[in-house]
């Protein structure tokens, strides 16, 4: 297994900064969402050629790879003309994703409430599909996987529907990104077992990266942010089962700490290897 993390956790700093901090903190994989993390630099819009080469060079300069290329964009909005916006911006970072050497190119669904109507998360699924459809056939052209992260508060929530997912673009270029955390909410944090039985189940030979952050169930019995000494996520099963089954996967850190990078990096290698 490999160990990465977020790269925009570090802030938006010049691309050969950026890549010499995180070298420095241990750190040789990242995932790379290049509007948040590179200073000026809004959109994908505004990434050029030499750009691409700075990036190159630093990815060579201090062996830092790209498993994933973050791309955030809402695939499943329920608006057919906004969505086909960010379809097309998603197709755009695919072409760049594949320029630089990324490995994948990665994305979460939309914002859906956990009360949400049935009716509502069906018609926003079904345009998720559309849009999975489209940015896979390209993904098949040009030789680029793409991987779709289940959350909880997404369209794309559950295991099942994952599933369901693969079920209707049946792709080997369809991944998926593991965040045992963003499947969680305050009804479900206690059965975690069960939800990453059906996730290993129904799409572990698909697990492209997994995400690492800290929760824990706070005194009014709501979710927050948490330390990894803290956390409450049980990461040591999604590892275990992981590095048998799926020994390439790369893990990635969100939401870190830059002063506490190192510290965060032996804690995942202590994780992995024991």
């Amino acid at each position: 297994m490999y160990i990465g993390l977020r790269a925009h956790d570090y802030g938006k700093l010049p691309v050969e900064e950026l890549f010499k901090r995180i070298s420095e903190d241990g750190f040789h994989a990242i995932q790379l969402a290049i509007p948040k993390a590179i200073e000026g630099i809004n959109s994908l819009d505004e990434v050029d050629e030499k750009l691409l080469q700075e990036i190159k060079g630093a990815m060579e300069k201090y062996d830092i790879a790209i498993p994933v290329f973050g791309c955030y964009v809402e695939l499943g909005h329920r608006d057919p003309i906004e969505r086909q916006k960010h379809v097309d911006r998603f197709l755009k970072g695919m072409e760049i994703a594949k320029s630089i050497g990324a490995r994948c190119i990665g994305s979460e669904t939309t914002h859906f409430p956990l009360d949400g109507k049935e009716e509502e998360r069906k018609e926003a699924f079904e345009g998720l599909v559309d849009s999975v459809k489209q940015i896979v056939k390209k993904g098949e052209e040009i030789g680029l996987d793409v991987a779709i992260e289940p959350v909880a508060k997404h369209t794309l929530n559950t295991p099942e529907l994952a599933n369901k997912l693969y079920e209707r673009v049946p792709s080997e270029r369809l991944k998926f990104i593991l965040d045992l955390v963003n499947l969680l909410t305050e009804e479900n944090i206690h059965k975690q077992d069960e939800i990453l039985d059906k996730c290993f189940t129904l799409w572990g030979d698909k697990i492209w990266a997994l995400h690492m952050k800290g929760i824990k169930v706070n005194e009014e019995g709501k979710l927050e942010q948490a330390t990894f000494e803290e956390n409450e996520a049980n990461f040591k099963k999604v590892i275990d089962w992981v590095k048998v089954n799926m020994p390439e996967t790369t893990v990635l850190r969100e939401e870190i700490e830059p002063a506490h990078a190192k510290a965060d990096y032996a804690y995942m290698k202590a994780l992995i290897e024991g």
